[in-house]
């Protein structure tokens, strides 16, 4: 079919918006919102690595659930207190993204976390890797975690 053929029947602007998600009442690209997240990602990495609790508390929402991998459920208060009582202190913190998806305003990033912990985090000197799944949520213009799943694999 011809380009003109497509424009005139409406399906090449139906082909072209699915190229992009809507994020809100935005439109973004699929690839740059990928890109995003994976920002999204590094700051939280960082932000445990510096023990930031500022940067921490800018990309956690309000109604933050996470199923730590100590096997219990906390939410953002207890999340925050456990960074600055030292129950969240790593020597390293590496990630491996297997996957991102986004579905309208939410995103979805799992794969596998290799921690060092110190301090009152767990023994010192081991070496925990663990799964996990972060999922996101775009509104006012930002993505901003909503919930988090890690479960430890392997300590060594």
């Amino acid at each position: 079919m011809k380009l003109t053929n497509l424009i005139q029947f409406g399906i090449f602007p139906l082909l072209f918006s699915f190229s992009l998600i809507s994020c809100g009442n935005e439109a973004v690209d699929k690839s740059s919102t990928v890109e995003e997240l994976r920002k999204m990602e590094r700051l939280q990495v960082q932000g445990i690595l510096e023990k930031d609790s500022t940067l921490i508390r800018k990309i956690l929402a309000n109604e933050l659930i996470v199923n730590a991998p100590s096997n219990i459920v906390v939410d953002l208060n207890l999340a925050m207190e456990a960074l600055k009582l030292g129950y969240i202190d790593y020597t390293s913190y590496e990630q491996k993204i297997d996957e991102v998806k986004i579905i309208e305003n939410i995103g979805i990033v799992m794969g596998l976390e290799t921690v060092m912990p110190t301090g009152l985090t767990g023994e010192a000197g081991t070496t925990e890797k663990r799964r996990f799944t972060d999922i996101w949520m775009y509104k006012n213009s930002q993505w901003t975690m909503i919930a988090r799943q890690a479960t430890n694999i392997s300590i060594e």
